[in-house]
């Protein structure tokens, strides 16, 4: 009779626990490995070298390995690297067993520089077109997808300034890239020079009923316009200095009143906001209007205290659905993006590019350290998928209106001008 060694009243046997370790650590092994070959098999990256003509022969460099050892060393962390081709070099040596020569091998990693913009060109059409990514769940379920834009900036060595123009010093790599929540990836990335504002990177085409959410560098009412007529829902800070046209203020309980002065004229946000038209409440629910030359928008202005400080949000997403304390922690999912960027430059050795004084060495590494994070990404998800333990709640924004849909409770109106 087999003895069972419930967890919570026994320990179970020491060759039990080593059993179980060892065919776990046997189970990610071929994860791990399954997960790599998948997006660096040698053979298919030197068949891609070969359709786009940069190689005719094989002769002293495997170009599927050169990739292969160029992605992997963006994942290196240790105190004797040399430098990303330097190491990139050493793990080649590793795995093929061939000796290189420095010059030779540089040479060859800056010539397909093309297989890598391909690689990455294909994951980020791959996520864009994802039938099979998970929805988003709970009051977010209308949502088609949740994009954060945003830009990072590296720094570079100063004799790349007549190239890569900086703001803060001579020479810098800007990234602009947007974050989808839905597949967990970035499905777009442009470089510029740093000087290359992020708002001046980001020109999308708009994808209904998707939300975006910006922070205040994209701050454009005109893109505002732009997103909701293209079906698209946008989330975004509202600067400082914004003063919009009040139409309306909404009380906790959703009672509307109408904003107008005593004679009867529009009211703008500040003096609606010190003359008392809107309700006296610390937190704020008003309907703005936004104006372009091909007519009027409706959209929500929020405001959340937060840390000492009133935060307002404009956003185009519904009151039936969405209180304003649902929009401030919405706006929070840019902190994805962030976490992003924050990879690339520790975990993925982006922080190092300031060595490079070659266009072509640095295009390899940005490349290669992108495309670690595409690798890292899909480990993720794969070790996420053998985790039985779900520390999650199935919901998001668990709904508070039963029956209510958002593509049934959209609140915003176009009317011309």
């Amino acid at each position: 009779m087999t003895t069972a060694y419930p967890s919570r009243f026994f320990a179970p046997p020491a060759q039990t626990v080593e059993r179980a370790r060892s065919e776990l650590q046997a189970e990610l092994a071929e994860m791990i490995e399954a997960t790599a070959y998948s997006l660096l098999d040698p053979e298919r990256l030197l068949a891609i070298a070969e359709d786009l003509r940069l190689v005719s022969r094989q002769r002293t460099y495997h170009s599927g390995w050169v990739v292969v050892s160029l992605v992997l060393s963006a994942m290196q962390r240790s105190t004797d690297t040399a430098g990303r081709l330097l190491d990139a070099r050493r793990t080649y040596e590793t795995l093929t067993g061939t000796a290189t020569q420095e010059s030779g091998f540089r040479k060859k990693a800056r010539q397909l520089v093309p297989v890598l913009h391909e690689l990455l060109r294909r994951h980020m059409k791959s996520l864009a077109d994802a039938a099979d990514a998970p929805e988003l769940r709970g009051r977010l379920t209308g949502l088609r997808d949740i994009l954060v834009p945003d830009g990072c900036a590296f720094k570079l060595a100063n004799t790349l300034a007549g190239l890569y123009e900086g703001t803060g010093q001579p020479a810098e790599l800007k990234l602009h890239a947007v974050y989808s929540v839905r597949t967990g990836g970035v499905v777009s990335m442009e470089r510029t020079a740093g000087s290359v504002h992020d708002s001046a990177g980001f020109n999308p085409q708009w994808e209904a009923g998707a939300l975006y959410i910006w922070d205040l560098g994209y701050n454009d009412y005109d893109r505002v316009i732009a997103a909701i007529r293209g079906a698209a829902f946008v989330l975004q800070r509202l600067k400082s200095g914004a003063n919009p046209v009040v139409i309306a203020s909404y009380s906790k309980d959703g009672v509307r009143r109408e904003i107008r002065d005593e004679d009867g004229r529009r009211v703008r946000l500040e003096a609606a906001c010190a003359c008392g038209l809107v309700h006296h409440d610390r937190i704020l629910d008003l309907d703005v209007e936004l104006s372009d030359e091909t007519g009027t928008v409706v959209v929500r202005v929020v405001c959340v205290p937060f840390g000492g400080e009133d935060r307002y949000y404009l956003t185009s997403l519904p009151r039936a659905l969405f209180t304003p304390h649902d929009i401030a922690e919405l706006y929070r999912m840019r902190w994805e993006i962030e976490l992003f960027f924050r990879g690339l430059k520790g975990g993925l050795r982006l922080d190092e590019v300031r060595r490079l004084a070659h266009p072509d060495s640095l295009d390899v590494i940005v490349s290669a350290s992108l495309l670690g994070a595409v690798l890292a990404r899909d480990l993720t998800t794969r070790l996420n998928a053998l985790s039985a333990a779900e520390s999650a709640s199935p919901e998001a924004f668990p709904p508070g209106a039963a029956g209510v849909h958002l593509r049934d409770a959209r609140r915003v109106s176009l009317r011309p001008s």
